[in-house]
C-alpha cells in the first residue's frame, strides 16, 4: 500500500471536514499537476467505503488514459478495492461495483443503469460547464433524479475555467467552494515538482491583431499569423539548439496542420518527432506515447491532446509555439514538464510567444470573478 505524502493526507481530511460543515454543495480539490491526484482519489474512495460501508462511488474522467491511470493507482493504494471499470475505449462495461471508474463519454447517458450513487468524483473539473449543459452536467442532473443526495467532488490543477473565472462562479455552477488547495509553490519548495528553467528565445510568434473569443485567441486567425514556413523553420532551429541536452520534448502548436509542419521541420533536423491529435487512433496513440517514454521518439507535437492527463515524468523540455490567453491551458502545458523522475533536475521552458510575459509566472496564476454587467 502506498504511503500518502503529508499534503495528500491533509487534502483528504479537508474534504471530509468540508462535507461536515456544508450539508449541501459540491467542493473542489485544487491540486497541481504532479501532486498525485490519482493517489488522493484512491484514498478518498478507500476511506469512504471503509468508514461508510455500503457507499457507492463513481469516478469519471475525460479520456481512457486517465481512467486507466487512476485505476492502476487505486489498486496500488488499495489492493482489495471492489473496483469496476466502465469505458468503451478500454473494453470494460462494469456497472455494479462499489467503486466505478468510467470515461464520461461511456456513462453520461446511463444514470438509470448505475443504481444508487453517493459520491461522484470528476477529474479535470475545469472542463465542467458553468451552465446546465455538457456530458458531466447531464450525468449529474440525471443521477439526482434517482439519488437526490448525491454529492460531487471536482479535482483540478486549475480551479477556474479557460477564461480564468472561478469554477464556483457562473450562471449555474456545479461547484460551490474549494475544500483544499495545494499550491505549485508548496510542491516546488518541498521537491515534489521539478522547476521550469526559462530558456531565452529570439523567434517570436506574434498574435497582434488576433481576436479574443471566449477567453482565448481565435484559432483560425492565430493559425494564419503563426503557421508560416519561415517562422516555423526559425523556431525549430532555436528549439534544436536550446534542447541539445534534453531528451524528451513536448511541443504545442495552434492546429494539427501547424503541428505537422513543426514535426516535419524537426525531422528535417534529425529529431524524431511525431504528432498526436485528439483523433489519433487509440492504438497508434498508445504506441507513440510508449515510444516517446522509451526514448525512441524525442518530440511529441500536439495542439492540446497532451495538455491534460498525459503522464510522462521524464519530459524535460516544453516548447510553446502557440499563443494563448487561457490560464488553464498555460498551466496545463507547463505542468507536462514539472513531474519528477530519476535523474531529472528540471525542465526547459521555451516560450516562442508572449504568453509567459502576459500571464506571468506559472506558479502565480490565479482565477478571477465573473465580470458583472
Amino acid at each position: 500500500m502506498l504511503e500518502l505524502r503529508p499534503y495528500q493526507a491533509a487534502a483528504v481530511d479537508s474534504l471530509w471536514d468540508w462535507f461536515t460543515r456544508h450539508e449541501e454543495g459540491n467542493p473542489v480539490l485544487s491540486l497541481p499537476t504532479g501532486s498525485g491526484k490519482s493517489v488522493i482519489v484512491a484514498e478518498i474512495c478507500r476511506q469512504a467505503i471503509t468508514n461508510w460501508p455500503g457507499s457507492r462511488i463513481l469516478m469519471t474522467v475525460k479520456s481512457q488514459e486517465l481512467c486507466q491511470q487512476n485505476a492502476e493507482k487505486m489498486v496500488a493504494v488499495w489492493p482489495e478495492v471492489p473496483l469496476g471499470i466502465h469505458s468503451a475505449s478500454l473494453g470494460r462495461k462494469d456497472l455494479g461495483a462499489p467503486v466505478m471508474f468510467s470515461t464520461i463519454g461511456s456513462v453520461w447517458r446511463k444514470a438509470h443503469l448505475l443504481g444508487r450513487v453517493d459520491l461522484i468524483i470528476i477529474d479535470e473539473a475545469h472542463m465542467v460547464s458553468s451552465k446546465e449543459e455538457g456530458m458531466y452536467r447531464v450525468l449529474v442532473t440525471d443521477l439526482r433524479k434517482y439519488c437526490p443526495g448525491v454529492r460531487v467532488v471536482g479535482l483540478t490543477a486549475t480551479p477556474f475555467r479557460g477564461n480564468g473565472v472561478w469554477l464556483s462562479d457562473g450562471e449555474e455552477p456545479l461547484f460551490t467552494g474549494i475544500a483544499a488547495q495545494v499550491t505549485m509553490r508548496e510542491l516546488l519548495d518541498a521537491g515534489y515538482l521539478a522547476p521550469l528553467v526559462v530558456a531565452p528565445t529570439t523567434t517570436v510568434f506574434d498574435a497582434e491583431g488576433v481576436e479574443i473569443q471566449n477567453g482565448d485567441y481565435n484559432i483560425r486567425q492565430l493559425a494564419a499569423k503563426v503557421d508560416r514556413d519561415q517562422l516555423v523553420q526559425q523556431a525549430c532551429d532555436e528549439l534544436c539548439r536550446l534542447g541539445t541536452e534534453r531528451k524528451h520534448w513536448i511541443v504545442f502548436g495552434v492546429t494539427i496542420k501547424h503541428c505537422e509542419h513543426i514535426a516535419e521541420a524537426l525531422r528535417d533536423r534529425g529529431i524524431e518527432a511525431r504528432v498526436i491529435a485528439a483523433d489519433t487512433p487509440k492504438d497508434e496513440r498508445k504506441a507513440l506515447i510508449a515510444a516517446y517514454k522509451q526514448g525512441q521518439i524525442r518530440a511529441l507535437v500536439s495542439v492540446n491532446a497532451l495538455s491534460v492527463g498525459f503522464d510522462a515524468p521524464a519530459t524535460d523540455l516544453v516548447a510553446l509555439m502557440r499563443n494563448t490567453r487561457s490560464p488553464v491551458f498555460y498551466v496545463q502545458c507547463a505542468g507536462r514538464g514539472m513531474r519528477t523522475a530519476p535523474g531529472k533536475v528540471d525542465a526547459a521552458w521555451l516560450d516562442f510567444t508572449d504568453t509567459t510575459a502576459i500571464l506571468g509566472p506559472v506558479d502565480a496564476i490565479k482565477g478571477r470573478a465573473r465580470p458583472r454587467s
